[in-house]
């Protein structure tokens, strides 16, 4: 009986156990960050270092919003209008800004409160003021995201509530997140690390903007966090340092932020020795 070499049969091995994952580093063959999160990605200087399942459906949680925000912002656009808040959108599931039924509140401003805390008030807000109904609004979020090339992506809820056939994948948020730091309001608002807006009834409210990388680790610009039941803790960043860019994305991370904070680390320091490993058969979104 013809006997195949040991090789053939761990090769074969090796491809059954790696097959849920879109590739594997070259040189190493294992997963350098097994705990970051169920799917993640670091992208260095546009080229996809380390990963795993990224083309695999995850809930994306409120990393949505930013693009809520690129369609609002792709949608006649006016900042100094003042918006209603309605009671709906005042006693929407948290996080909230604080705004309250009956207030008022400047486009701009539910922005910041949207993008910065992530607050479900400021995004409702927004919607309700843009598009007769949630579904209404979703229809042009699809077709943005199929602008934008995220075909593995749907959604339903522009707040990034868990919602059946709301998914996206890690490749495709990469996408999101390259177009939504593209535009320079979304750039300017999401680097900021405080804001206070008014509600045109005297109260001021102040918050600090849900990414806790921003002041403590270096070159980190944005870019939006996310949680949901579903998802688990998310999060989309975008850092520099020495002419070298990062991007890494984070779904269903149990410690986010040492995660990412380690990653972006690690990956600056690659950078620097010029000893990336660039994943086999990929390229990256970026």
């Amino acid at each position: 009986m013809h006997r195949r070499p040991c090789g053939f049969i761990l090769a074969c091995a090796l491809f059954l156990t790696c097959g849920n994952v879109w590739a594997t580093p070259r040189s190493h063959g294992f997963d350098p960050y097994p705990r970051a999160a169920v799917a993640y990605a670091a992208v260095v200087d546009g080229e996809l270092v380390w990963g795993r399942n990224v083309d695999v459906h995850r809930a994306p949680a409120s990393l949505t919003k930013l693009l809520t925000a690129l369609v609002l912002l792709d949608s006649n656009w006016q900042p100094d209008a003042l918006l209603d808040v309605s009671h709906a959108a005042a006693h929407i599931t948290h996080p909230r800004v604080g705004l309250h039924t009956g207030d008022t509140v400047l486009a701009e401003d539910a922005l910041e409160a949207m993008l910065m805390h992530s607050a479900n008030d400021a995004c409702m807000a927004l919607v309700e003021r843009a598009a007769p109904s949630v579904p209404v609004f979703a229809e042009r979020m699809n077709a943005r995201a199929e602008q934008l090339g995220m075909h593995d992506s749907h959604f339903v809820h522009p707040c990034g509530f868990d919602e059946d056939g709301q998914y996206s994948t890690v490749n495709d948020l990469l996408r999101l997140g390259r177009a939504a730091h593209a535009n320079a309001r979304i750039a300017q608002i999401v680097a900021q690390q405080n804001a206070t807006i008014a509600t045109g009834k005297g109260r001021r409210l102040s918050f600090h903007n849900s990414n806790q990388l921003l002041g403590h680790l270096e070159g980190v610009m944005g870019l939006k966090t996310g949680y949901t039941a579903q998802a688990g803790h998310c999060l989309i960043v975008v850092a520099e340092q020495s002419g070298h860019r990062v991007w890494l994305v984070l779904l269903d991370s149990h410690q986010r932020w040492s995660s990412a904070h380690r990653i972006i680390v690690d990956a600056f320091a690659a950078a620097q020795r010029g000893s990336r490993t660039r994943m086999a058969g990929t390229t990256a979104s970026l």
